[in-house]
């Protein structure tokens, strides 16, 4: 069955792309959560005209994420976690609370995919890391310290 993506579905695909997937799959799951609704000619014209729209905006965001990696490169990011006194954390910084970091430190809307990390940090210190959009990569600087409680 044929179905217009209506946000993006993991290893199913992106918001507003136009998939097959089994029937049941589509009625009992996709559909009934309001993820997607089944092709039909009005509503295929309809979501051509916001592929388009969604491309374009797209275009917009690389562009400014673009610019503003001349800001990341001279970019320290600093977290103050709970940690033992070995210097571990008790929870981990994630690529998403780095992502949030760096966008609110540049003024600039990066997702956890921008980020380089293959794992969440959980000592205490300083990290070399990488953002990449596009096929552009900037280093930048993580500091990870202690809290006093």
């Amino acid at each position: 069955m044929k179905v217009i993506l209506l946000s993006d579905v993991t290893k199913v695909g992106k918001k507003y792309a136009i998939v097959e997937v089994a029937p049941g799959y589509a009625r009992n799951f996709l559909i009934a959560r309001g993820l997607a609704e089944a092709v039909t000619r009005t509503n295929a014209k309809r979501i051509a005209e916001l592929t388009k729209k969604r491309e374009i905006e797209t275009k917009k965001q690389v562009e400014n994420l673009n610019k503003s990696l001349t800001k990341v490169a001279s970019t320290i990011l600093t977290f103050i976690r709970k940690a033992n006194e070995e210097g571990h954390l008790y929870a981990g910084v994630t690529k998403d609370d780095i992502a949030m970091e760096l966008g609110r430190s540049v003024s600039a809307s990066y997702t956890a995919d921008h980020i380089e990390l293959e794992k969440p940090l959980k000592e205490i210190g300083e990290f070399k890391m990488n953002v990449i959009v596009g096929d552009k990569k900037t280093e930048f600087t993580v500091k990870i310290e202690k809290t006093d409680e």
